[in-house]
């Protein structure tokens, strides 16, 4: 335990009140960084989903998991949320998460755009996305990266105000 903390310690004057906080986590850090491609577009993998039947008239609500989560996690908040709303309900496993594909390319990048493919293919556009935690990181970049028509609704759930 005490080296896993040493590990993840982030060196004196690299954080401070002197940085803005928009450049500690810049959009296309992360793929450059995971993935070694540089500005390189990801390219999208076929995720494995479950989608609940609903009104196709409605938009449909999106469910991402956490890290560590898989889309078994909203299983019965699925279920409740077709029963209420009426709506269409897609759970997704995000890559190298569950029974979706695995790739070195981690990257929230890479995630958007997985569901970039796939919620189109689906015909689940436009949509509401609900995230936990990495999936809320997700939706937020997904909606930053989509024109406004195709996505009608971005929610993050359980997402603290760390540095990330």
């Amino acid at each position: 335990m005490f080296c896993w903390a040493r590990a993840w310690r982030v060196p004196r004057g690299t954080i401070g009140a002197s940085s803005p906080r928009s450049s500690a986590v810049p959009v296309t850090f992360s793929s450059s960084r995971s993935s070694g491609q540089g500005n390189a577009d990801p390219r999208p993998l076929p995720l494995s989903y479950n989608l609940l039947d609903g009104d196709a008239t409605l938009p449909a609500i999106v469910l991402l998991h956490g890290l560590f989560g898989s889309k078994s996690n909203f299983n019965s908040l699925a279920k409740a949320l077709v029963q209420r709303t009426g709506r269409r309900v897609l759970t997704v496993d995000a890559r190298n998460h569950g029974d979706s594909p695995h790739s070195p390319d981690a990257s929230y990048e890479a995630m958007s755009q997985d569901l970039q493919g796939l919620l189109p293919q689906l015909g689940l556009v436009p949509s509401v996305l609900v995230g936990h935690s990495m999936g809320g990181k997700t939706a937020m970049l997904l909606a930053l990266q989509r024109v406004p028509e195709t996505l009608l609704e971005a929610r993050r759930v359980c997402l603290g105000p760390a540095l990330f």
